[in-house]
């Protein structure tokens, strides 16, 4: 028997409330798994802890290894558990099940809490890929930026970028050379959106532009994720970098549902901005990755900021609307805005001259004519990588 070939996938993690962050790392490992190759995830914080001294560092490890023990029997996920243990558990992370998620779902690495530490002694692979999410961001994970862009490990080892993304519409100058350096080590480049091929080729490099690694998969993988999940239907929102009611058409959409009587579920997360409960007369989810998916499975309607809360409603052909972020986050639209104007979406990209029923009317079969395309062009490029290791 041929022995699997090893694929070390790096990509962000470690969130207990952004359901897209998670689902993208689940499915790319789930996609390659399924092509016969021994993918695993590599975890290193982004962020690392802070390190205590003296008592503080003793009274930590306390916390600590109650925490782990806590998690590792399951037993931390019960309400009357993480509420009384809330000195040393994640109450966000035990009522969503994040870590649970990730436990019976992916095959992990150790944790390298520093970059250093990755660089030093990474874990072997017969392939490294970065992506997906916004890992070439310089803006959100300048420091471990250079492991993103897969700097660690044996320099003969094949290195490619999936669908990664930049997460603005230009590189500032200081950046270049960095970017430029980083580049030369990767025997193939592809980005998530159309305008970061540009942005690759003005630094000198080609890229193929492929979907996000959640489009991959079809409705049918994540309903079998979720099959022991009910979800009723409902007006679904999905917030995550909302700072208020107002960044949203929240009137017309409670005038909406009671119109269909129907209610309103909020389940939010947490982006660049702190998930908050920010709308009256709502039933807040604070719901597993499961529950979130068939939340968003047995919708209305959907409504969100949220690049991957639009993914999921094309994949299971529910009506969305897409609220643009405002002020300082504007910038960061392209990633949804491209994608819906691939897939002859852009009506559902909300503004005041529209009424809910114009974002509505969508051809489902032509989304799919589409996406099957840009899928097969996805695919490919991963075949391709299969060939040449």
């Amino acid at each position: 028997m041929t022995k699997r070939k090893k694929i070390g996938i790096i990509t962000y993690w470690e969130s207990n409330d952004n359901y897209g962050q998670q689902l993208q790392a689940w499915a790319l490992q789930h996609y390659l798994c399924g092509q016969g190759y021994n993918a695993f995830l590599i975890r290193q914080y982004v962020w690392p802890p802070i390190k205590k001294k003296g008592v503080r560092r003793f009274k930590q490890w306390i916390k600590d290894t109650i925490a782990r023990i806590l998690y590792a029997t399951h037993v931390a996920y019960y309400p009357s558990i993480y509420n009384k243990f809330s000195f040393c558990l994640d109450k966000e992370a035990c009522r969503r099940k994040f870590p649970l998620f990730r436990e019976q779902n992916l095959k992990m690495s150790k944790i390298f809490d520093t970059p250093e530490k990755l660089m030093q002694h990474p874990p072997k692979a017969d392939v490294y890929i970065t992506g997906s999410d916004q890992v070439w961001n310089y803006s959100m994970a300048e420091e471990p930026l250079r492991n993103f862009f897969l700097q660690f490990g044996d320099k003969d080892t094949y290195r490619v970028s999936y669908a990664p993304s930049i997460g603005h519409p230009s590189i500032p100058t200081k950046f270049e050379e960095k970017y430029k350096q980083y580049l030369t080590s990767f025997n193939a480049i592809s980005v998530r959106e159309k305008s970061a091929v540009d942005l690759i080729k003005k630094l000198g490099f080609t890229a193929t532009h492929v979907l996000d690694p959640t489009m991959l998969l079809t409705s049918a993988d994540y309903s079998h994720l979720a099959s022991s999940c009910k979800s009723k239907p409902s007006i679904f929102i999905y917030s995550m970098n909302y700072a208020s009611a107002n960044d949203l058409p929240f009137e017309q959409v409670k005038a909406y549902a009671q119109e269909k009587q129907l209610p309103i579920i909020v389940t939010p997360g947490s982006g660049y901005l702190p998930a908050k409960e920010l709308f009256d007369g709502v039933e807040y989810s604070y719901a597993s990755i499961p529950q979130w998916i068939q939340h968003i499975a047995n919708a209305h309607l959907v409504v969100t900021a949220s690049f991957h809360g639009i993914v999921f409603a094309i994949l299971f052909h529910r009506p969305f609307l897409y609220t643009p972020l405002k002020g300082d986050l504007n910038e960061s639209n392209n990633r949804a805005v491209d994608l819906l104007y691939s897939l002859g979406l852009d009506q559902c990209i909300w503004d005041e001259n529209k009424s809910i029923n114009d974002c509505m009317q969508i051809d489902w079969k032509n989304v799919g004519e589409l996406l099957s395309a840009y899928r097969q062009v996805s695919k490919d490029f991963l075949s391709a990588m299969g060939n040449r290791i």
